[in-house]
Protein backbone atom coordinates (compact mmCIF):
# COMPACT_ATOMS: atom_id res chain seq x y z
CA UNK A 1 0.00 0.00 0.00
CA UNK A 2 1.33 3.37 -1.18
CA UNK A 3 1.15 5.86 2.08
CA UNK A 4 2.23 9.50 2.77
CA UNK A 5 3.90 10.20 5.92
CA UNK A 6 2.55 13.00 8.24
CA UNK A 7 5.52 12.59 10.75
CA UNK A 8 8.91 11.67 10.64
CA UNK A 9 8.97 8.29 11.75
CA UNK A 10 12.19 6.74 12.46
CA UNK A 11 12.41 3.58 10.74
CA UNK A 12 10.59 4.56 7.70
CA UNK A 13 11.15 8.25 6.53
CA UNK A 14 10.56 11.88 6.90
CA UNK A 15 7.54 13.87 7.02
CA UNK A 16 5.78 14.48 3.87
CA UNK A 17 7.67 11.01 2.12
CA UNK A 18 5.78 8.69 0.14
CA UNK A 19 6.33 5.04 0.90
CA UNK A 20 5.14 1.46 0.13
CA UNK A 21 4.60 -0.59 3.10
CA UNK A 22 2.55 -3.46 3.52
CA UNK A 23 -1.20 -3.49 4.08
CA UNK A 24 -1.75 -4.79 7.11
CA UNK A 25 1.44 -2.28 8.66
CA UNK A 26 -0.63 0.61 6.73
CA UNK A 27 -4.09 -0.92 7.76
CA UNK A 28 -3.35 -1.40 11.52
CA UNK A 29 -0.61 1.09 12.42
CA UNK A 30 0.41 3.83 10.15
CA UNK A 31 -3.64 4.59 9.50
CA UNK A 32 -5.03 4.30 12.88
CA UNK A 33 -2.41 6.30 14.81
CA UNK A 34 -2.70 9.45 11.93
CA UNK A 35 1.42 8.56 10.76
CA UNK A 36 -0.04 8.36 7.58
CA UNK A 37 -2.24 8.93 4.93
CA UNK A 38 -3.16 7.02 2.02
CA UNK A 39 -1.68 8.01 -1.28
CA UNK A 40 -4.04 8.97 -3.83
CA UNK A 41 -3.94 11.55 -6.33
CA UNK A 42 -6.35 13.95 -3.94
CA UNK A 43 -3.85 13.63 -1.27
CA UNK A 44 -0.66 13.74 -2.60
CA UNK A 45 -1.80 17.31 -4.25
CA UNK A 46 -3.30 18.36 -0.73
CA UNK A 47 -0.23 17.22 1.12
CA UNK A 48 2.15 19.10 -1.46
CA UNK A 49 0.47 22.11 -0.16
CA UNK A 50 1.00 21.85 3.11
CA UNK A 51 4.18 20.80 2.51
CA UNK A 52 5.33 23.78 0.76
CA UNK A 53 3.11 26.06 3.25
CA UNK A 54 5.38 24.73 6.06
CA UNK A 55 8.54 24.93 4.57
CA UNK A 56 7.87 28.79 3.73
CA UNK A 57 7.24 28.83 7.86
CA UNK A 58 9.87 26.75 8.25
CA UNK A 59 12.00 29.27 6.26
CA UNK A 60 10.70 32.49 8.32
CA UNK A 61 11.18 30.81 11.32
CA UNK A 62 15.09 30.64 10.32
CA UNK A 63 15.00 33.71 9.10
CA UNK A 64 13.82 35.58 12.41
CA UNK A 65 16.49 33.07 14.39
CA UNK A 66 19.21 34.33 11.81
CA UNK A 67 18.46 38.11 12.77
CA UNK A 68 18.16 37.38 16.71
CA UNK A 69 21.22 35.97 16.49
CA UNK A 70 23.23 38.58 14.94
CA UNK A 71 21.59 40.76 17.17
CA UNK A 72 22.54 38.84 20.38
CA UNK A 73 26.28 38.56 18.73
CA UNK A 74 26.40 42.34 18.92
CA UNK A 75 25.83 42.38 22.73
CA UNK A 76 27.63 42.52 25.55
CA UNK A 77 26.99 40.18 28.74
CA UNK A 78 27.76 41.42 31.89
CA UNK A 79 27.81 39.96 34.77
CA UNK A 80 29.42 40.20 38.42
CA UNK A 81 31.06 38.22 40.96
CA UNK A 82 32.39 38.90 44.04
CA UNK A 83 36.31 39.23 44.35
CA UNK A 84 38.10 38.45 47.62
CA UNK A 85 40.99 40.53 48.87
CA UNK A 86 43.87 38.08 47.20
CA UNK A 87 42.19 38.39 43.57
CA UNK A 88 40.11 35.33 44.26
CA UNK A 89 36.68 34.90 42.41
CA UNK A 90 33.81 33.86 44.34
CA UNK A 91 31.33 31.93 42.25
CA UNK A 92 31.47 31.12 38.40
CA UNK A 93 28.71 32.21 35.76
CA UNK A 94 26.83 28.97 34.44
CA UNK A 95 25.20 27.97 31.59
CA UNK A 96 21.45 28.52 33.15
CA UNK A 97 22.64 32.68 34.19
CA UNK A 98 23.70 33.27 30.62
CA UNK A 99 20.39 31.97 29.51
CA UNK A 100 18.34 33.48 31.79
CA UNK A 101 19.85 36.99 30.78
CA UNK A 102 19.72 36.48 27.04
CA UNK A 103 15.76 35.45 27.59
CA UNK A 104 15.11 38.43 30.05
CA UNK A 105 17.20 40.80 27.57
CA UNK A 106 14.42 39.98 24.47
CA UNK A 107 11.16 40.97 23.77
CA UNK A 108 8.05 38.74 24.41
CA UNK A 109 7.55 38.11 20.38
CA UNK A 110 10.93 36.46 20.21
CA UNK A 111 10.27 34.04 24.25
CA UNK A 112 9.07 31.38 21.90
CA UNK A 113 12.07 30.84 19.57
CA UNK A 114 14.83 31.05 22.36
CA UNK A 115 12.72 27.86 24.39
CA UNK A 116 15.41 26.04 22.47
CA UNK A 117 18.29 27.86 22.91
CA UNK A 118 21.37 26.24 24.13
CA UNK A 119 24.53 27.45 25.43
CA UNK A 120 28.00 25.44 24.73
CA UNK A 121 30.23 25.97 27.87
CA UNK A 122 31.91 22.97 28.90
CA UNK A 123 31.86 24.23 32.72
CA UNK A 124 30.87 27.47 34.23
CA UNK A 125 32.87 30.38 34.13
CA UNK A 126 35.44 31.29 37.26
CA UNK A 127 37.46 34.09 36.07
CA UNK A 128 37.28 37.86 35.03
CA UNK A 129 37.17 39.37 31.79
CA UNK A 130 35.45 39.14 28.62
CA UNK A 131 34.74 35.24 27.29
CA UNK A 132 33.37 34.33 23.89
CA UNK A 133 30.85 31.91 24.04
CA UNK A 134 28.99 29.76 21.66
CA UNK A 135 24.86 29.61 21.27
CA UNK A 136 22.73 27.58 19.46
CA UNK A 137 19.43 29.10 18.77
CA UNK A 138 17.98 25.51 17.14
CA UNK A 139 16.19 25.84 14.22
CA UNK A 140 13.12 24.88 12.54
CA UNK A 141 11.70 21.29 13.72
CA UNK A 142 12.40 19.76 9.71
CA UNK A 143 16.22 20.36 10.32
CA UNK A 144 16.40 18.68 13.55
CA UNK A 145 14.34 15.58 12.42
CA UNK A 146 16.91 15.30 9.65
CA UNK A 147 19.32 14.21 11.98
CA UNK A 148 21.31 17.87 12.16
CA UNK A 149 20.29 18.31 15.97
CA UNK A 150 22.29 21.04 17.35
CA UNK A 151 23.26 22.55 13.85
CA UNK A 152 20.79 25.43 13.77
CA UNK A 153 21.09 29.11 14.06
CA UNK A 154 24.47 29.23 15.78
CA UNK A 155 26.32 32.45 17.21
CA UNK A 156 29.13 33.68 19.58
CA UNK A 157 28.14 36.06 21.88
CA UNK A 158 30.32 38.25 24.64
CA UNK A 159 30.23 37.58 28.20
CA UNK A 160 32.15 40.25 30.89
CA UNK A 161 32.82 39.16 33.89
CA UNK A 162 33.30 41.81 36.50
CA UNK A 163 34.23 42.45 39.93
CA UNK A 164 31.36 43.47 42.21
Amino acid sequence: MKVILLQDIKSLGKKFDTKNVKNGYARNFLLPQKLARTATKETIKELEKQKAAWQKKEEEIKNKLEALAKEISEKEFKFALKIGKKGEVFGSIAKNDIKALICTDKNKDLQMYLQNLEINLDKPIKTLGEHQVEINLGGPARHASQGEAGKGVKTKIKVIIESA
